[in-house]
C-alpha cells in the first residue's frame, strides 16, 4: 500500500508521555478528550494502542452527549483501518463521521475526513475524484485556519498527480506544503513532503537529486519512529542508487528494506524491494539471486493483487449500496409526499360530494353510479398491481440468476489468472533468461525438474477448468453406458504414478478384475482422477493408499483411503453442500497446488450420472472417499474375480 499522509500534530501538539501520565484521574468529556487527543497522536506508530484509545472514546460518547468528540474517534478508527487495508470498515466508520461533522457543523472534522475519504478513492485508483476530495479538505481546512490538515491535504493531491504523470503539479504542490510547514515545524510533515518531491525527481531521471531528498526523508522518518514510512522511503532510495549504477549502496539499502518489511509485515514495500532486488542481481550476473527475487515478487505480486481487487469491489459494492440508499430514501419521500397530496385531493373531493349530495337530491343516483365506475377502476387496478407484481418477482429471479452466474465467472477468472499465470510466468522468465545465455545447461536442467511439476499442476488445472465449463453449457449431455471401471481406475494410477513416486506412496488396489458400472465413462474418468489426486496430493511421504470396491444388486461403492491429514466436519459439510461454491484450494502436504474445482467436479459428476459421494475424515488421521454408482442387472454383470495389486512407489 502506497503510504497517504496522516494527520500528525505539529510540534508535538499532544506530549503523549504528559497524556497517558494523567489519563487515570480524568473522567467524563475531560477524559474523552485526553484519549481522542492520544489516539490521534499514536495511530500511526501504535496503532492497536490508538484502536483501544478510540474505541473507548466511542462507547463513553453514547452516555455523554459530545458529537464532536465521537466524530473525531470515528474518524481515528476509520483512520486506522485504512492503514491495515480494510477499506469497507474504513469507509463506513468515515461516512458516520463525516455526518456527524456536517451536521454539527465541524469544518475542521470535516476537512480532516475528505482527506480519508480521498484516501479511500485512491486506492480505488480513482485519482481525480481522489484529487477532488483533497482539495475540499484543504478549502475547509483554510477557511477554518488549520495548517495540519492543508499540508496534509496539499501532499495528497501531490501523490496523486504523481499516479496521473502530471509532475509540474505534482512538484508545485509538494514545495506548497514545504513552504507552509516552515512556519509549522513538523519533521513527519517535511518528510513526507521530500519524498514526494523525490518521486517527482526519479520519475524525470534526475537520480542524484532524488537520492539527497529521499535520505532527508529517510532520517526525518526514523526520528519520529514511523516504520511504515520509512519502509517506503528505503525501496526508493534504493532504486536510485540502482538506475545510477550504484549496485553496492542499492544492494545494502533493499536488503535492509527486506528484513524490515518481513519483521513488521510490510507486504507492499516488500514486493518492491524484491523487484529491485532481480533487477539488481540480474545486472550484477547472479542469475540465482535474480529468480529467487523474481519468483518471491512475483508470488507477493499476486497475493496483494488479489486482495486489493476483492477490497476495491467490497469498497465499491459499499458505496455503492450508500448512495442506493440514499436514492432510495429520496425516492420514498417522493412518494410519500405524493401519496399525502393524493390523499388530502381525495378528501376535497369527498367532501365536495358530501355537500352536493346534501343539496341536491337528485344527484343521489348518479353518485351511486359513480360509486359503481370507482369499484369497477379498483377491481382493474388490482388486477394491474398483480401482474406487477408477478413481473417484479420474475425480475428479481432473473436478477438472482445473473448474479450467480457473473460470481460463477469471476471466480472462474480468478482460477485462470492466479493458478495459471504465476507457473506460465515462471517458465517464460527461465526460457528468456536461457535463451539470452544467462543461465548454463546444467542450472537449465536443475530448474526444469521445478517447473514441471508447475506444468502437471497447469495441466491438470486446465483439464478440471474445461470440463467444469461444459457442465455449466446449456446443451451439455450425459451418455451413460456399461463400462469397466477397474480399467479407468488403473489408467488413472498410471497416469498419477510419477506424482505417487514422488511422495513414495504405496498404492494397494483391491478392485475386483471386472467392476462394471452404469454412467458417463468420460465423467467417471476426471472424477476418478480428481479423487486419486487429492489422495495423494494430501497424503504424507511414505503412506499408503487403499483402493477397493464392494456391490449389492443395483449399486456399485468405489472407495478411496488416505492416512494423510484429513479434514474436519465444516470442511466435509462444505464439500458435500447443495450449494455450488468454488472454494480456495489448499496446498498439498508438498505444497501442490490447486484451483478448487477438483471436488466440485466430482461432486457435479457423480450427480449427473445418478450417484452419490460419501466422505469420512479425522484431522491427522487421513480421508476416505466413497462413490456410489449404478449398475446394470446383476445378472448382466460377469462374476467379478477379486484380485489384489499392489503399486509400490
Amino acid at each position: 500500500m502506497i503510504l497517504l499522509f496522516s494527520q500528525i500534530g505539529f510540534s508535538q501538539e499532544a506530549n503523549v508521555d504528559s497524556l497517558k501520565a494523567i489519563l487515570p484521574g480524568k473522567t467524563g468529556k475531560e477524559r474523552i478528550d485526553v484519549l481522542n487527543q492520544l489516539a490521534t497522536s499514536l495511530r500511526e506508530s501504535l496503532q492497536d494502542e490508538a484502536l483501544t484509545y478510540s474505541l473507548e472514546v466511542d462507547s463513553l460518547t453514547e452516555h455523554i452527549a459530545d458529537p464532536l468528540a465521537k466524530s473525531r474517534a470515528l474518524e481515528n478508527i476509520s483512520w486506522i483501518y485504512y492503514r491495515r487495508g480494510q477499506w469497507q470498515k474504513s469507509f463506513d466508520f468515515a461516512e458516520t463521521a463525516y455526518e456527524i461533522a456536517i451536521l454539527n457543523d465541524d469544518q475542521l472534522q470535516a476537512a480532516r475526513l475528505m482527506n480519508n475519504l480521498g484516501a479511500l478513492y485512491y486506492e480505488q485508483q480513482n485519482y481525480q475524484m481522489a484529487i477532488t476530495q483533497f482539495k475540499r479538505g484543504y478549502q475547509l481546512a483554510t477557511q477554518v485556519q488549520d495548517l495540519s490538515t492543508r499540508i496534509r491535504s496539499l501532499n495528497n493531491v501531490a501523490l496523486n498527480f504523481i499516479q496521473t504523470d502530471q509532475l509540474d503539479s505534482a512538484l508545485n504542490y509538494a514545495k506548497r506544503a514545504v513552504s507552509l510547514n516552515e512556519n509549522a515545524g513538523s519533521p513527519y510533515l517535511t518528510s513526507f513532503a521530500h519524498r514526494v518531491i523525490g518521486d517527482v525527481f526519479l520519475a524525470r531521471g534526475n537520480y542524484d537529486s532524488a537520492q539527497v531528498l529521499y535520505q532527508n526523508s529517510l532520517e526525518m522518518a526514523r526520528g519520529q519512529g514511523v516504520k511504515s514510512f520509512e519502509a517506503g522511503v528505503l525501496h526508493r532510495l534504493g532504486n536510485a542508487y540502482l538506475l545510477e549504477g550504484q549496485l553496492d549502496k542499492a544492494e545494502e539499502l533493499l536488503l535492509y528494506s527486506v528484513r524490515l518489511c518481513e519483521e513488521n509485515s510490510f507486504l507492499d514495500e516488500l514486493s518492491k524491494s524484491c523487484r529491485h532486488l532481480a533487477s539488481l542481481y540480474e545486472i550484477k550476473g547472479n542469475i540465482q539471486q535474480a529468480y529467487l527475487y523474481q519468483s518471491r515478487f512475483l508470488e507477493l505480486n499476486d497475493q496483494l493483487q488479489n486482495k486489493a481487487n476483492r477490497d476495491r469491489l467490497s469498497l465499491l459494492q459499499n458505496m455503492f449500496q450508500s448512495n442506493l440508499n440514499e436514492s432510495e430514501l429520496e425516492l420514498l419521500k417522493s412518494q410519500n409526499e405524493n401519496q399525502a397530496y393524493r390523499l388530502e385531493t381525495s378528501k376535497r373531493y369527498i367532501i365536495f360530494f358530501a355537500i352536493t349530495a346534501a343539496l341536491i337530491g337528485v344527484l343521489v343516483l348518479r353518485m351511486y353510479f359513480l360509486n359503481k365506475s370507482v369499484r369497477l377502476i379498483n377491481s382493474d387496478l388490482r388486477l394491474q398491481q398483480q401482474k406487477i407484481a408477478e413481473q417484479n418477482l420474475a425480475l428479481e429471479n432473473q436478477s438472482q440468476q445473473l448474479k450467480a452466474m457473473n460470481d460463477t465467472k469471476n471466480k472462474l477468472f480468478s482460477i485462470l489468472g492466479h493458478d495459471l499465470r504465476g507457473p506460465i510466468a515462471q517458465v517464460k522468465s527461465v526460457v528468456d533468461m536461457f535463451l539470452a545465455g544467462y543461465l548454463e545447461r546444467e542450472e537449465f536442467d536443475e530448474l526444469i525438474q521445478v517447473l514441471n511439476k508447475d506444468i502437471d499442476s497447469v495441466n491438470f488445472t486446465l483439464i478440471n477448468t474445461l470440463k467444469w465449463s461444459m457442465s455449466q453449457m446449456e446443451g451439455f449431455h450425459v451418455h451413460p453406458s456399461v463400462f469397466d471401471l477397474s480399467k479407468v481406475v488403473e489408467n488413472s494410477l498410471q497416469l498419477l504414478q510419477p506424482s505417487f513416486n514422488e511422495k513414495k506412496l504405496t498404492v494397494f488396489n483391491h478392485m475386483g478384475s471386472k467392476v462394471e458400472v452404469y454412467a458417463d465413462q468420460d465423467l467417471i474418468e476426471v472424477v476418478v482422477r480428481n479423487i486419486l489426486n487429492n489422495a495423494m496430493k494430501f497424503s504424507n511421504f511414505e503412506d499408503s493408499v487403499t483402493i477397493y470396491s464392494d456391490s449389492d444388486k443395483e449399486t456399485i461403492y468405489w472407495c478411496v483411503q488416505d492416512q494423510g491429514v484429513g479434514m474436519d466436519e465444516e470442511q466435509i459439510a462444505l464439500i458435500l453442500s447443495d450449494s455450488y461454491a468454488l472454494t480456495k484450494s489448499r496446498p498439498g502436504t508438498n505444497r501442490e497446488k490447486g484451483s478448487g474445482l477438483g471436488l466440485q467436479l466430482t461432486k457435479e459428476f457423480v450427480r449427473r450420472c445418478g450417484g452419490t459421494i460419501s466422505i469420512e475424515s479425522h484431522p491427522g488421521h487421513g480421508t476416505k472417499f466413497c462413490v456410489q454408482l449404478p449398475r446394470r442387472d446383476s445378472n448382466t454383470n460377469g462374476q467379478a474375480i477379486a484380485s489384489q495389486e499392489v503399486f509400490k512407489a
